[in-house]
């Protein structure tokens, strides 16, 4: 059984995707294939009743060879989930089938995966090809931080998507700049201002709700920055969707940039708003990283050769990777696995990204 959850949601996915790729490629014959996906809110009681039902039709198939091949399926599933005490927190997906190696020839496959997000729906499919779909949209990052910036006149709307930062839009909008006159005049042109802000807030407010509605679901927090004062103007007007209002963080952060690159410089202060989001997860690691660096702990290295080193002996415990070291990834998935060496991936355009990248891409904790 392959579990997938307590681990960098990055390299969970990375995993993942391989085991979806090489599902893809397994071709059955009539419905030879059998997928079974266990959301954990099942009861395990139910399931199984439900296979051996599905067990008992099987015998009406015509053909003796598939008939064999579905009911076998079934069977090595109720044996295997029986051996379960409980669903996993995830719920659990199972692949079992025959697949055809050369003429008349087959050879059996049986995968228990354990996800590392949580399976929605219970899914039962027999087929020529096991169903991966729900599998598939898992390695897509899917928890969002949206992050919007604004000045009178300006703003930047960027998302943070598991560690990897878009922007999604920079703009401007016309607002007269503030006056030294003073008098009538001056008053005049303050209300005129006002209103100019007041129609850039609703235009803002447009842009916002036109980009984000359409992925709410996915959305854990939107982060307000820029300028504070004209930032909490902003929300007291109340003109954001009220569904996407009900996801704005309580802190706004301060931020002198408003553009793509604010986006970027935001996405620190993001991560101490939102502790449960992946990018908090990394920087804390990072930091911890560089406390014990700085203080000598020989249990430390950094560097390809050194780490790589390190890892085939097995003596690295945790080991840090930027997602830019493409080549090297696969490598130190297989060989971590042989190890038991947990594996953090980090994103490139992060701050603690980058710091990583200037290290050689690549630390480990060692064991000893």
């Amino acid at each position: 059984m392959t579990v997938l959850m307590d681990m960098d949601p990055e390299y969970a996915r990375r995993k993942l995707k391989r085991i979806v790729e090489r599902l893809k490629k397994i071709k059955g014959r009539h419905s030879s294939l059998t997928t079974v996906y266990i959301p954990p809110d099942k009861s395990l009681v139910d399931v199984i009743n439900f296979l051996r039902q599905e067990y008992m039709t099987a015998s009406n198939i015509k053909d003796k060879t598939n008939r064999k091949m579905v009911q076998d399926n079934i069977l090595t599933m109720i044996n295997d989930i029986q051996r379960l005490k409980k669903i996993p927190e995830n719920g659990i997906a199972l692949f079992y089938g025959y697949y055809e190696t050369s003429p008349g020839k087959f050879e059996q496959v049986k995968e228990m995966i354990v996800p590392p997000f949580p399976i929605k729906n219970f899914i039962y499919i027999c087929g020529k090809e096991f169903d991966v779909k729900p599998l598939e949209e898992m390695t897509v990052p899917k928890n969002v931080i949206a992050v919007i910036l604004l000045e009178a006149g300006n703003y930047a709307i960027g998302i943070i998507r598991g560690k990897d930062i878009e922007v999604l839009k920079e703009g401007e909008y016309y607002v007269i700049g503030k006056t030294r006159r003073g008098g009538q005049s001056a008053r005049r042109y303050e209300r005129i201002r006002e209103e100019q802000i007041h129609n850039f807030y609703k235009h803002l407010a447009k842009e916002i709700n036109e980009l984000l509605l359409p992925q709410l679901e996915n959305i854990d927090a939107v982060v307000f920055g820029g300028n504070t004062i004209r930032v909490q103007e902003f929300l007291e007007e109340n003109l954001l969707d009220y569904r996407l209002r009900d996801k704005v963080a309580s802190k706004i952060i301060s931020v002198p940039i408003i553009d793509g690159d604010g986006i970027f410089l935001a996405a620190k202060e993001v991560a101490e708003i939102v502790k449960e989001s992946e990018i908090y997860r990394e920087r804390r690691l990072w930091e911890e990283f560089k406390t014990r660096l700085m203080k000598g702990d020989s249990l430390l290295t950094y560097g390809k050769n050194e780490v790589m080193e390190y890892l085939k002996q097995g003596r690295v415990e945790v080991l840090l990777i930027s997602e830019a070291l493409e080549d090297l990834l696969d490598e130190v998935i297989d060989t971590a696995e042989k190890y038991g060496t947990r594996v953090e991936i980090f994103g490139k355009n992060t701050e603690s990204g980058k710091e990583l990248l200037s290290f050689g891409g690549i630390a480990a904790i060692l064991r000893w």
